[in-house]
């Protein structure tokens, strides 16, 4: 690892992933519900500051369905798409998810717009901002009732809020850190009129990770999300990863909410990852959780690599 001045950069990353890794896999905030399982596979998705980070045209899309022995659980897709522009310093991303619950849909989209600059060979500081709105529709008349002439339950509702995610993030070839909010503006479900920006209740992520080469053939990279809101307790994901030949991921993490994620994902080719995991609950869905599956494809048109090696966010 080169240094800047008499200071190493390797050590300084480590300890902040140490720190900075802790937050969880899962993770919701009031106007942004998409549940995210892969986030070592796609930084972008709950940080807008990764946008570019593969230095080309990055396309993802996937799908989740969560607590699969339970009715009417969240299943969700999501798409995400990034790249640099023809100015490197300047990115461009959008994020798209919806999810159903029960008798209740959201959907979301976000536009992200990003600056990164080079402060050495291979290592990028980056910053992006990431406007959206969220929709949620609701129909009361699906819901099957004991007194089927309740009448509370025969509307349909619908509602709209504004998001502002924000990102920062530091990436090199064997590691990344990240800092992100996925909105400042909190509402109550439907209701527009009440969206208030309110960053202090708003839930951060702290991301991290870093690659250890173990041979010319095996690896290990270790990574840790955290994530926190004031009103809820703090939760952290702690996720191992063991990649053989840069083509083979495993991953194995645990969640302090209990949960316990297994993974494996595969690259036939460069540009090209296909990844699935496993997530099952060790609290008290236990008894009755079969289980949630979580799928996904991510595709990178690169016309530029600037860097030699894994690029591995």
């Amino acid at each position: 690892m080169k240094s800047i001045g008499k200071i190493s950069l390797g050590p300084i990353v480590g300890l902040a992933c140490g720190a900075l890794l802790l937050m969880g896999a899962e993770q919701a905030t009031a106007q942004n519900e998409i549940i995210v399982s892969q986030y070592v596979h796609n930084q972008y998705a709950i940080n807008p500051a990764f946008a570019g980070s593969r230095e080309g045209l990055s396309l993802y899309g996937g799908f989740r369905k969560q607590w699969t022995a339970i009715e009417n659980t969240p299943r969700s897709f999501l798409f995400t798409g990034h790249t640099p522009l023809r100015n490197e310093k300047m990115t461009l991303g959008a994020n798209l998810y919806v999810q159903g619950i029960h008798e209740t849909t959201s959907a979301g989209l976000m536009v992200s717009v990003g600056y990164r600059t080079q402060i050495k060979r291979d290592v990028y500081l980056g910053f992006a901002l990431q406007p959206g709105v969220a929709i949620r529709t609701a129909d009361w008349s699906k819901v099957r009732l004991m007194d089927e002439q309740d009448n509370v339950f025969t509307d349909k509702e619908s509602g709209a809020a504004p998001l502002l995610g924000f990102g920062a993030s530091i990436y090199a070839p064997k590691y990344f850190a990240g800092l992100s909010v996925q909105t400042l503006f909190l509402s109550d479900s439907f209701e527009r009129t009440k969206a208030e920006f309110a960053p202090a209740d708003a839930t951060y992520l702290l991301t991290g990770g870093y690659w250890f080469d173990v041979n010319d053939r095996w690896a290990i990279q270790p990574s840790l999300m955290l994530d926190y809101n004031k009103a809820n307790d703090m939760a952290t994901d702690i996720t191992a990863s063991v990649i053989y030949n840069e083509k083979l991921w495993v991953d194995l993490a645990y969640r302090t909410t209990k949960d316990m994620t297994i993974g494996v994902a595969y690259m036939p080719k460069r540009q090209l990852k296909i990844a699935y995991s496993y997530t099952l609950s060790m609290g008290d869905l236990r008894s009755y959780d079969a289980g949630s599956h979580e799928i996904s494809i991510q595709y990178d048109f690169v016309y530029r690599v600037k860097t030699v090696g894994h690029r591995f966010y």
